[in-house]
């Protein structure tokens, strides 16, 4: 990895240096001094520690690292079938951190024998977060299958048939699975396409998995912002929109407004978003208490005028089936 001044070994070359030499004095001191096991143990310590430091360094690295970098060095490249441009980062980022923070864990354990509080402390909590980053890891790794997402089995559209908008589609993962549920609809993807951590923040994605999945014909594509959607009063039968209005903060409100208006009046909106729970807390630890709970979105929906006429679990979040009443 080259920089402005150098290459990486030579811009961390001290870490290198004590790594070098101390394996080379570990094990001399192993065959030469086996008595003298301090000198041994001092010096596989330090080889150890600076390891643990290159480890973490190159772990910062990959994380800060500009997306594209990560996806031209090929880490990211796919098969000929559906690309929904899921960063390497969050398929792989918790793997990695749960095998780094079990190192340190039993780094710290056999460090710290002379403070024994400290060593039980560190040790649990280090260890508890590599367990809680290894079920992340299992859950981010699976949610990237295109059979993941399985659509609940709600009525969404009465009659089976009408044209249905995806509110935040993405790179059309959502609208696949609904459009392969059913022939007798049409689907308008709409979002901002302005995930910078996808090539052309996903527009060109989406129109590739639309074609692969043969619903070019049914679907068409507008982008725009959920606040102010470039559509008429009640144009759509239906709403569909999966893990994007839990994005939005205080503007959750205000969306569910405009997604009310956009409605048909008896048209439904499915709405799949992250809730407060033991699988958001195994994905996002403590920051899954900024989500919002079950309690939380039927407040919204009272406020912004649906009826809520289902709800459950859907994969690692919940799904909302709510419906603007005809008076």
């Amino acid at each position: 990895m080259e920089t402005k001044n150098g290459t990486w070994f030579k811009n961390h070359s001290h870490t290198w240096i004590v790594i070098i030499l101390g394996s080379a004095l570990a094990i001399l001191f192993i065959n030469w001094l086996p008595d003298q096991k301090i000198f041994s143990s001092t010096a596989i310590g330090m080889v150890v520690s600076h390891a643990i430091i290159v480890l973490i360094a190159l772990y910062g690295g990959w994380m800060i690292l500009p997306q594209r970098f990560v996806q031209n060095s090929g880490v990211n490249n796919k098969a000929a079938g559906y690309d929904f441009g899921w960063s390497s980062r969050f398929t792989k980022g918790f793997g990695y951190a749960s095998i780094l923070l079990a190192i340190v864990a039993f780094y710290s354990w056999f460090t710290l024998p002379a403070y024994p509080v400290a060593q039980l402390v560190i040790f649990v909590v280090l260890l508890l977060l590599s367990v809680n980053f290894f079920i992340a890891n299992i859950l981010a790794r699976g949610s990237q299958s295109p059979d993941n997402l399985v659509l609940p089995y709600v009525e969404l559209v009465k009659g089976g048939a009408g044209t249905i908008l995806d509110a935040g589609c993405g790179s059309g993962r959502t609208t696949i699975s609904m459009g392969k549920a059913s022939s007798e609809i049409k689907i308008v993807g709409f979002d901002r396409f302005d995930a910078g951590y996808i090539d052309d923040g996903g527009k060109a994605l989406f129109n590739r998995n639309i074609a692969i999945a043969g619903l070019t014909p049914r679907v068409s594509i507008v982008q725009g912002d959920i606040l102010g959607m470039p559509f008429t009063d009640g144009q759509f039968d239906a709403v569909m929109s999966s893990y994007m209005f839990d994005h939005l903060g205080d503007n959750r409100l205000p969306a569910l407004k405009e997604t009310w208006r956009v409605l048909k009046p008896g048209g439904r909106f499915l709405l799949i978003v992250m809730v407060r729970g033991y699988s958001t807390f195994a994905m996002a630890n403590i920051l899954s208490l900024s989500f919002s709970t079950r309690a939380g979105w039927r407040n919204l929906f009272t406020r912004s005028n649906f009826r809520l006429v289902d709800e459950g679990n859907l994969n690692f979040g919940a799904y909302f089936l709510i419906e603007k009443p005809l008076t």
